[in-house]
């Protein structure tokens, strides 16, 4: 494991620390980056229990540790002053507790990535037998042809690296998942563009950080559906739709 970080980094990163509720873009990438490198060899044995891929869970773990994204505004804010780390050691020990709890957490293997394709069969276990998926949409003044047509829009729009982990790491299910459709086609910091996309946060429990991902936004502002757990019939509906048109980009 690298035994420090720099000192320009180690005081970068308790500086971007203190204030994570604050960032702009660029500070959440140099983050990112900081935190990312710091943690390339650390491998704690609870990898290995997981089962899911290291690069996938780093990328978690900052998204929901570092960044806070999936925080509530008031508890990320309470938090924000508690002490930064500022050594790999201490990034690495923070990444250990974090796999410790998801091996613990007994939810944990039935969530499924936004990333991995969702089937019917899914669906119907999510919402419950018998519920009406053109309905869940009509209670947000949708129907599915109009969330197609916003989702053709929507892909369209993207920057072009995005676009293709979207398209071939979501729609397709590309072999190789992320990491695959990134390494074909030379995507540099795909971890941090699919991230900011809403490609690596977990489909059950959405925080209300994920409206700040493209694909929450999107949501959000054009379709109108908030980010709320009352509202995961819809939203599951429209990943479905989003899916099905990235597939035949």
């Amino acid at each position: 494991m690298q035994e420090t970080l720099s000192s320009a980094e180690s005081s970068e990163l308790v500086r971007l620390w203190r204030r994570r509720q604050t960032l702009s873009s660029e500070d959440m990438g140099t983050m990112y980056r900081i935190v990312g490198d710091a943690l390339v060899a650390c491998n704690p044995p609870e990898l290995q229990v997981l089962g899911e891929g290291r690069q996938e869970l780093v990328a978690q773990f900052i998204y929901v540790k570092v960044l806070r994204l999936d925080a509530d505004p008031d508890e990320s804010e309470e938090r924000a002053g508690h002490s930064a780390p500022s050594t790999a050691f201490a990034l690495c020990a923070y990444f250990r507790r974090y796999l410790i709890d998801c091996t613990r957490a007994s939810s944990f293997r039935r969530k499924v990535s936004i990333g991995d394709q969702i089937t019917e069969a899914q669906l119907e276990d999510e919402l419950g037998p018998g519920e009406d998926l053109e309905g869940c949409l009509a209670e947000h003044g949708l129907s599915a042809q109009a969330v197609q047509l916003a989702a053709r829009a929507f892909i369209a729009g993207l920057p072009e690296p995005e676009r293709i982990l979207l398209c071939e790491g979501f729609g397709q299910e590309a072999e190789g998942g992320l990491s695959g459709v990134a390494s074909r086609h030379a995507i540099a910091s795909y971890h941090y563009r699919a991230g900011r996309l809403g490609l690596v946060h977990k489909r059950e429990g959405l925080g209300a950080g994920y409206a700040q991902t493209r694909i929450g936004s999107w949501i959000g502002q054009t379709l109108g559906i908030a980010i709320e757990a009352d509202n995961m019939a819809a939203i599951l509906q429209v990943f479905k739709i989003l899916g099905a048109e990235a597939s035949y980009v």
